[in-house]
This record gives structure tokens, sequence and C-alpha cells, in this order.
């Protein structure tokens, strides 16, 4: 998932009334080797929004949760931080300064970085440097995996050859 080339998907949740900071934050995902994966962005017209939310965060790496007053209010958000959560994915908080302790609900107790709408910066820098070392983990993920497949097929071969009869000389 991670080799060479590979971008390494990462869901965004949000509130839809937060949708425009997502967008702002996942600007950057492409220079640092991610996909931001932004329900809204991926119509399918008759699908079931709760599988096409499930499915993508099951095939992401992290998960980065926006929570502001409007996500931490927000059933949907609630239920994607669960899943997330349930199918042992990393959650990145960016966590409103002054949100209480009781709307971080299952993020109580998580690491997460301040995100302050007056100044969003810094928080958009630490997510980035953040994503970034994710997708490198994944990229020296994919080439350990590389070097244990081929490992595994030499290996095979030499038993292989090993174990063959030897060739019988034609006269």
């Amino acid at each position: 998932m991670g080799g060479p080339g590979k971008r390494v998907p990462i869901f965004f949740s949000h509130s839809n009334n937060d949708r425009h900071w997502c967008e702002w934050l996942a600007e950057d995902a492409g220079s640092i080797g991610v996909t931001a994966y932004l329900a809204e962005h991926d119509q399918q017209p008759g699908r079931m929004l709760a599988e096409k939310v499930e499915a993508n965060i099951a095939r992401s790496e992290a998960v980065v949760v926006l929570l502001t007053d409007n996500s931490a209010n927000s059933a949907y958000v609630q239920q994607e931080i669960g899943f997330a959560l349930a199918h042992k994915k990393l959650v990145i908080p960016l966590v409103r300064p002054g949100l209480s302790d009781e709307k971080l609900a299952m993020l109580k107790g998580l690491e997460y970085i301040e995100f302050d709408f007056e100044n969003p910066r810094p928080a958009r820098e630490s997510l980035a440097a953040e994503l970034g070392r994710v997708a490198e983990r994944q990229r020296k993920q994919g080439e350990l995996e590389t070097l244990v497949a081929v490992g595994l097929f030499m290996g095979l071969m030499v038993l292989l050859l090993h174990e063959s009869p030897p060739l019988a000389a034609t006269p």
C-alpha cells in the first residue's frame, strides 16, 4: 500500500459546516504523499452513505477528525470515530481550543493537535508533518513487505532446485 509512488489514503471526518476547513487542510495532501478523502467529494448516487464511509475508513491508514462544536454534536462524526477506533485506525484529532472534555467523547485521553480558527496555520503544519510521518512509515512498510516477498521467493526457488532430481545426461 505504501510503496514508492503510491499515496497513503487518509479519511477526513468533519461536520459539513466545517467542510471548508477540511478542504483547506487537505490541500497539502499530494505534496506529502497522501490522498485526502472527504466523502462529499466522492458522490455516488444510489449508494448507501454509511457503506461508502465505512469502506473508505477501512482502506485508510489514518482518520483525521476536525473536532469542533459542530462535529462534536454530529452523530455521523461520532460514528466515524467509533468505526475507526474499532478497526484500529490511527485517529488524529484536530481539536478546537476550549472544547470541553465531555465533547471529546471517545477521543478523551488521546493526544491531539489544537486547531485554532483564529490562527490555523500551526495546526495545518503539525498535521502535514504527522501525515508525512504516516506516509513514510507506510512507504517503509511497503519496502519491507517487498523484501520479505523476494526473500521467500528466493528461498522457495533454492529449495525447489535443491530437491529437484538431476537432469539425465542425454547420449
